[in-house]
């Protein structure tokens, strides 16, 4: 028998990169293929003024990127049934 193993977030053991390494295809790369991607995406969409890279994806802190940005987490956590589709205008 081998002792449980606990894995956690990449973004748990330094979350201050997640905030202010930008763009970063590293960070996108272990966003996406964390096991709490999806739910993560749920807890940016609830969380006011979320900004850094976010479940795989760069939510800026303004401007057409965001609005970008948060479509694509609405979609992420939509895909997991935890949200609505985004409405595209």
């Amino acid at each position: 028998d081998r002792p449980p193993t606990q894995t956690l977030s990449p973004c748990v053991a330094d979350p201050d990169r997640w905030v202010t390494a930008g763009d970063d295809p590293e960070l996108k790369t272990l966003c996406r293929g964390c096991p709490r991607r999806f739910v993560c995406a749920k807890e940016a969409l609830d969380t006011p003024g979320i900004e850094g890279m976010v479940a795989g994806v760069f939510v800026p802190k303004e401007g057409r990127g965001r609005t970008f940005a948060l479509r694509q987490l609405q979609s992420l956590a939509a895909h997991a049934g935890l949200a609505q589709q985004p409405e595209i205008p």
